[in-house]
């Protein structure tokens, strides 16, 4: 992750809170959030290791994203990128991927400080990965080289679960659990760099993301408004 992904993420998560502080306690029934993510997906990559390219069992994600909601409905978008990285077997192997998605909910539960809704959507990833060889003693000179990449596009359905409750004002923690079923269902890394054949894999995976963002209201419930004025007259 390089620095600039880091400050994008800062810069959304300060204009988020800055919003919210500037916003009044009424009740709205039109809202945005805006939001960072950190977590971690499974990766279950069994024909890599079947060609020796061992990877951990699960990779980092860093990201960010925003939804809007009117009433209970509501629609998001996102991104991640994930890192993870494994010495063995005299192998160096990295493994890089951005993610992004877009999904709709249903708030199950829709309180002033907490919801629950199921969601579904899609999925959009590349994954990537560099395999090098340690134990390399080739010549650079003749073009040989102790590495190699696979890359991979996919596209899946989303399903899973977002929980958010308000921590203070409009500023929310929650957790985003999910299930990415790939379209592709068994498709091949494109290997660059090598005579080896194209390796079939699933990539379909579970994640987990933790959000620290920020509702910011942006539309007042009249109805409510003039019940409240009634009462208080």
């Amino acid at each position: 992750m390089n620095k600039k992904h880091i400050i994008t993420v800062i810069a959304i998560l300060f204009i988020g809170f800055t919003a919210s502080s500037q916003t009044g306690k009424n009740t709205k029934i039109l809202q945005m959030s805006m939001f960072a993510n950190v977590g971690t997906k499974m990766l279950n990559f069994e024909n890599l290791e079947k060609n020796d390219i061992f990877l951990p069992q699960a990779a980092f994600n860093l990201g960010a994203g925003s939804y809007w909601t009117i009433k209970r409905i509501l629609w998001s978008s996102d991104f991640y990128y994930s890192q993870a990285q494994l010495e063995k077997s005299g192998k160096l192997t990295n493994y890089n991927a951005f993610t992004n998605s877009f999904y709709i909910s249903y708030k199950v539960i829709n309180t002033p400080k907490i919801i629950l809704a199921p969601l579904v959507g899609m999925a959009m990833a590349t994954h990537k990965v560099s395999v090098a060889d340690k134990s390399f003693t080739g010549n650079i000179f003749n073009n040989e080289t102790n590495s190699y990449k696979l890359k991979h596009h996919d596209n899946a359905i989303r399903l899973g679960i977002n929980f958010e409750a308000v921590v203070y004002m409009h500023n929310t923690v929650g957790i985003v659990l999910g299930y990415d079923y790939s379209l592709n269902e068994s498709a091949d890394w494109k290997v660059n760099g090598t005579a080896m054949k194209p390796i079939s894999d699933n990539f379909s995976s579970f994640f987990v993301n933790l959000t620290i963002g920020s509702w910011i209201p942006l539309m007042k419930d009249k109805h409510k408004e003039v019940k409240n004025s009634i009462i208080e007259e």
